[in-house]
């Protein structure tokens, strides 16, 4: 199944589908590779401020995946256009590959009482 078909399966829960995207996303950089390549946490502007992709909570997290996910269909789909060459999958891979959203995907938190 496909990361956007994942993201919008409505019968998962939020940590689910961040747990299978994850196993998704670590195929992709293996098959990439860049699995040893350390790829920084960005930071999120929320309405409480800027927190770390990776502190937001699972359902924030997916809403925020999503967009990723258009983001990086239009953006291969514009590069193969203007260069028949490319590979649109390939592309495809190196973006997830190297994306600071799906390479910090986790399904925890590491607020103990928040």
């Amino acid at each position: 199944m496909s990361i956007s078909k994942i993201l919008a399966d409505k019968d998962l829960t939020n940590e689910d589908k961040l747990s299978r995207v994850k196993e998704i996303v670590e195929t992709i950089r293996n098959a990439y590779g860049n699995t040893e390549v350390e790829i920084e946490d960005v930071k999120v502007n929320t309405t409480n401020g800027a927190i770390p992709f990776s502190h937001l909570e699972a359902d924030s997290k997916v809403e925020l995946l999503k967009n990723e996910t258009a983001n990086i269909k239009v953006a291969a789909l514009s590069e193969v256009e203007m260069n028949p060459a490319i590979v649109l999958n390939k592309r495809v891979e190196e973006m997830v590959a190297t994306n600071n959203y799906f390479a910090n995907i986790s399904t925890e938190s590491d607020f103990e009482y928040l």
